[in-house]
């Protein structure tokens, strides 16, 4: 198992480890009627971050060199499932009212939630969030499951495990990356509902 690579865990594929049994247990309980247009999920370890920022995991996914890779439809959710907690701080932000042109929320714009050994918690896949400043290690892992892989990944299978490189990681993203998610959040994505 490589901690700094993006795993394929795919739906019909033998579980090779405790990782890939957790992704298959979290596809069971997410989709208890097994939703079989999905063909898998990734799967990252996130241990201590070097200098988190706010980021949505659709952006850091599907965006390669400035070029967007979102499949259609694209993955809905983003499910986070803590191993451990750190000793103290580690709360996951989560901004769900982003103000226009700006990237500092007020409290009531962020759902704040701690990072508790053992507990598994999802929220919409393209919204903005990051890790507040903590002691101690704080280790969790992030899951999505695709219909479609975008495409920067090759192939999708639903019968293989695989390892890819973090996009969102690369040198070559990271500017970008964080150019498109203040993009993101300073244009108008609120939906008007009747």
């Amino acid at each position: 198992m490589v901690y700094s690579k993006v795993h394929l865990i795919g739906r019909d594929a033998e579980p090779e480890n405790a990782f890939h049994e957790l992704v298959h247990k979290i596809f069971h309980t997410a989709f208890p009627e097994y939703d079989s247009s999905i063909s898998g999920a990734t799967a990252w370890w996130n241990i201590r971050p070097i200098d988190p920022k706010p980021h949505s995991d659709l952006i850091s996914y599907c965006t390669s060199n400035g070029v967007d890779y979102t499949p259609d439809p694209p993955p809905t959710t983003t499910f986070l499932y803590y191993l451990k907690a750190p000793e103290y701080g580690g709360r996951l932000n989560v901004y769900t009212k982003p103000p226009i042109s700006k990237l500092n929320w007020y409290e009531s714009e962020t759902d704040s939630i701690a990072a508790i050994s053992n507990r598994l918690i999802s929220f919409p896949i393209d919204y903005v969030h990051a890790v507040q400043a903590y002691a101690g290690n704080r280790v969790s892992i992030g899951v999505i499951f695709w219909n479609t892989l975008p495409t920067i990944y090759g192939e999708t299978d639903p019968n293989i495990n695989a390892s890819y490189d973090r996009p969102w990681i690369k040198n070559e993203n990271q500017e970008r990356n964080i150019k498109l998610t203040e993009e993101y959040i300073g244009g108008d994505n609120d939906e008007t509902v009747e």
